[in-house]
């Protein structure tokens, strides 16, 4: 979308390793391995479908921020970013030319969003069950300096010398993953067609690695596939206490998995990265936030080559699947960056660059992006978050996003939320929309188990048996199927079930 002129954007201003076990770091070999629901709050729900009316809806009004179990809340900061200055982030690389023509002569866009509304608009209260649409123009992002962070990822893979595509990544899935689902969750999904597995005894176990996001291969293609099969992406956050003299934390490590054929499960494991320093000097470090901590990672969208990841307090960050590098060293599950003719990625063969960062405006209302999920049949096609509040208050946004060149669209170098809503449920944990209908995965919301729930804007929720510990939400198209992931050690499945509709 064209920029406005500087004019309008001041009035617009105004007006507004794949491991062993202990599922650690990589090495290059394997790791071992409904009947009607009631609503409310408490009892035990069994495990089919049905309208979420209360003869008491419940009113709250709104809470403060609640945080996210396993992070830490702060201001909002987008945590050091790659780089400074705001640009335009449907650049694809740093050698691209202009055509050497003069500026354009067509008239620009019209402003959208020259009146935002009060941040008070937008904390309403809540009535449970109850989906009510907001003003998105409440919120705003902008991009820093995609085409510098390009850049620099690039001097990375330069310097690494191990530039790889996702099909040779494809070509070295080392773990393999159990087919089907655990009896425990099993028995919660038995009133659905559900379809899933299981990670190898390292992962599904590992107490310091916690799954969270969920995309795949629907997101990132038209045709729902790439090099012909059918892929999740899956985030994990190494979820540790830090002490003082603690390192930083190991970041965040992404699940690809093959999933053409569910009864013989392949993946691997990857590391996000951060470049750091320019040109000769670029190195890396994980994908934390400043104060050491592993960024949370609580949703992920994959659209065309590029991941968007969500970053609690800030906005998103983003990352280049066509830039993976390969590690020369992967037998130190301590080690990060380049240092000593080593290129080490916390053990991990494979590391994944971040690009660049979408920041909340100093402007904006106040928004957590606790999960993120791409809706390819909206128009236009969105970027759906969602925030995790322990109250009914909870709020949805959604971003436009250009397919083509898989950036956000931005009006006068912002990118205003196309709409927004607020949930009326408690402790979602992914959001998505598909076909006008808004789907939300909340947690604990019957004893342990959680709940999937169906709405329209207006409109009173439907309720759909989920499993404990639900997380992030995806859609595979082609096979109307809607994904998530559980994140509890020992009861770690992976599911999807069929799209219900509203």
């Amino acid at each position: 979308m064209p920029r406005l002129a500087l004019a309008t954007l001041a009035l617009l201003l105004v007006a507004c390793g794949d491991d062993p076990a202990t599922s650690t770091g990589d090495t290059s070999g394997p790791g071992p391995s409904s009947g009607a629901l009631t609503t409310g709050t408490g009892g035990d729900d069994p495990t089919g479908t049905t309208t979420g009316t209360s003869s008491d809806p419940v009113t709250t009004t709104t809470g403060t921020i609640t945080t996210e179990p396993g992070t830490t809340t702060g201001p909002a900061t987008t945590d050091a970013p790659v780089t400074g200055t705001t640009t335009d982030p449907g650049t694809t690389g740093p050698d691209l030319e202009t055509d050497g023509t003069t500026a354009t002569t067509e008239p620009l866009p019209d402003p959208i969003c020259t009146d935002p509304p009060a941040c008070a608009a937008v904390a309403p209260a809540a009535t449970e069950h109850h989906l009510g649409l907001l003003d998105g123009c409440a919120f705003a992002l902008a991009p820093n300096d995609f085409a510098a962070g390009i850049a620099r990822a690039d001097a990375l893979l330069a310097r690494t010398g191990t530039a790889v595509d996702i099909e040779a990544v494809l070509g070295q899935l080392n773990r393999t993953g159990v087919p089907g689902l655990s009896a425990y969750q099993a028995d919660r999904m038995k009133n659905h067609d559900y379809v899933g597995f299981r990670w190898d005894a390292g992962d599904g176990a590992v107490d310091y690695w916690y799954p969270q996001g969920i995309t795949g291969s629907s997101d990132a293609r038209a045709d729902h596939e790439i090099a012909g099969k059918r892929l999740l992406l899956v985030s994990w956050y190494h979820k540790i206490e830090l002490g003082p003299n603690d390192p930083p934390a190991k970041g965040v490590r992404l699940s690809l998995v093959d999933i053409t054929d569910l009864d013989a499960i392949r993946y691997r494991h990857l590391l996000l990265v951060t470049p750091t320093g320019d040109g000769p000097d670029v190195n890396f470090v994980a994908a934390n936030t400043k104060s050491g901590d592993a960024l949370h990672a609580g949703g992920i969208a994959w659209v065309g080559d590029r991941l968007y990841v969500a970053e609690t307090s800030a906005g998103f960050r983003v990352y280049d699947m066509s830039r993976i590098f390969e590690a020369t060293a992967t037998d130190d599950d301590a080690a990060i960056g380049i240092a000593g003719g080593e290129v080490n990625a916390h053990s991990y063969r494979y590391a994944v660059p971040e690009i660049g960062r979408y920041a909340l405006t100093a402007d904006s209302c106040k928004f957590r992006f606790s999960s993120v999920a791409l809706d390819r049949s909206a128009d236009p096609p969105v970027l759906v978050t969602a925030e995790y509040q322990t109250d009914l208050t909870g709020r949805l946004a959604r971003w436009p996003i250009d397919l083509a060149s898989a950036a956000l669209v931005e009006s006068g170098g912002h990118v205003f939320a196309h709409d927004a809503a607020i949930t009326g449920q408690s402790r979602t944990q992914g959001a998505v929309t598909y076909e006008g209908v808004y789907y939300m995965s909340c947690s604990s919301q019957a004893q342990q188990w959680g709940r999937l729930y169906r709405n329209l804007p207006d409109s009173t929720s439907e309720i759909t048996a989920w499993p404990d510990g639900p997380e992030d939400l995806y859609v595979e198209r082609d096979l109307e199927l809607i994904w998530t992931a559980a994140e509890h050690p020992n009861k770690r499945v992976t599911l999807g079930i069929p799209m219900q509709g509203y």
